[in-house]
């Protein structure tokens, strides 16, 4: 049945990629030479990367297509592609987002759906997640204004199509148990060349200033697919061009990695600071804001099956 629901969507994937080549009357788009340019918001010819909620039959978004939508800066069909124009160049200092996990969720906008505002974080130990996230968030944020650079403080509400350098989302874990231990850190799809650098220097990073160990056991589609990068899902995300990344800071139900992030919380935005700071050095603005981003139409990426 899943398979056939994914073949369905497909079909009408490329139905509405065909709409807007044909050029139906009154449709919001642009016939150019190199594709057809559509508008922020209009479906693209490709399944929107899956949500962790959509093997969920309760999940709560209620009428939100299967079908990827172009970002606030539109897009551009092609053949077996759609290509994402790069933006102005920016002006002024290098900036980065640090988003602070589960921070005013209750102010999110209708496309996130209500299951979000009662993601309020762990909390172990009378220690609270969010209050860890925005801690460690001012932290960085004021080692980087020291080193010249503009920072912004963002809640779970991204702003639409949000331009940086950098966008880091800080988060906390809990097992239930306090067994496990350590950081992890992963980014999306469909999205710029430059992510794997990005967080593999912050890993690095992070790792040395804390000491914590890597935990890439438990990294799955709750980080992969995280909403705030998720541009083909919301419009409410870091835009295509912009380097994202979540970072699960350590473990609140461990006792060592909890302390570590209370009690040292100044090595913590350090090893965040670093790794940052590292990236920019490396990849010049140029790079980053220099091309289009093209990401395949097609084959469409499989579903999942659910855990069983």
């Amino acid at each position: 049945m899943r398979r056939l629901l994914i073949v369905a969507v497909a079909a009408l994937a490329v139905i509405a990629a065909v709409a807007f080549v044909s050029g139906p009357p009154g449709a919001p788009s642009t016939v150019l030479g190199a594709g057809v340019k559509v508008p922020a918001g209009a479906p693209l010819p490709m399944l929107q990367d899956i949500d962790p909620e959509d093997l969920d039959p309760t999940r709560d978004v209620p009428g939100l297509p299967p079908i990827a939508l172009a970002p606030p800066g539109g897009a551009v069909i092609q053949p077996g592609m759609i290509r994402i124009p790069k933006p102005p160049p920016p002006t002024g200092p290098r900036r980065v987002g640090i988003q602070v996990g589960h921070w005013k969720t209750d102010e999110v906008p209708a496309e996130l759906g209500a299951r979000i505002i009662t993601q309020t974080g762990t909390t172990w130990a009378g220690t609270k997640e969010v209050d860890v996230n925005l801690d460690i968030a001012q932290r960085v944020r004021a080692q980087l204004v020291a080193r010249g650079f503009a920072v912004d403080i963002i809640p779970t509400t991204v702003p639409a199509g949000y331009l940086a350098d950098v966008f880091l989302a800080l988060h906390a874990d809990g097992d239930g148990t306090g067994d496990n231990s350590g950081f992890k850190i992963a980014h999306g799809i469909r999205r710029g060349p430059y992510e794997d650098r990005l967080v593999a220097v912050i890993r690095e990073e992070y790792g040395k200033a804390t000491g914590m160990s890597y935990d890439a056991e438990h990294i799955g589609r709750n980080m992969n697919a995280y909403f705030a990068f998720n541009w083909g899902r919301y419009q409410h995300a870091a835009a295509a061009h912009t380097p994202s990344a979540i970072l699960e800071m350590g473990y609140l139900s461990n006792d060592d990695d909890r302390a570590i992030l209370t009690d040292n919380a100044d090595k913590v935005a350090s090893g965040i600071t670093n790794g940052i700071v590292r990236f920019l050095n490396e990849v010049p603005q140029s790079k980053i804001f220099g091309e289009d981003i093209v990401v395949p139409s097609s084959p469409i990426r499989p579903s999942p099956s659910p855990t069983r």
